[in-house]
């Protein structure tokens, strides 16, 4: 899978920084943090971003987009993994209904 990440100036001269000096690729470092920040219990997760969180982002064009659609939250897969198909599957079928109750 191939991840696109943002990253403040300072942030991303600081990895660039560890990851030469340590001779590991970037995507080794952000695989072991990842597997590391999920394998901590639910609680130090929520200190960790309350320590680190100054104000909530502003959301986005497309999250505001999504919101106004009613498709913010609307995650009922059926059980099944949220892989693009059936995500894109059940928002197909929601803005089918959506369409068809909005036809007189």
């Amino acid at each position: 899978m191939t991840l696109t990440v943002r990253l403040q100036p300072a942030l991303e001269s600081a990895l660039e920084l560890h990851c030469a000096e340590r001779g590991v690729s970037k995507s080794l470092v952000v695989q072991e943090v990842l597997a590391e920040y999920l394998a901590r219990p639910q609680q130090q997760q929520r200190r960790a971003r309350s320590a680190t969180a100054t104000e909530p982002a502003e959301p986005s064009a497309n999250y505001r987009a999504f919101e106004a659609l009613g498709l913010i939250g609307a995650g009922d897969l059926g059980g099944r993994s949220a892989d693009k198909a059936r995500v894109r599957e059940v928002i197909g079928a929601r803005l089918a209904a959506r369409k068809a109750s909005r036809t007189p």
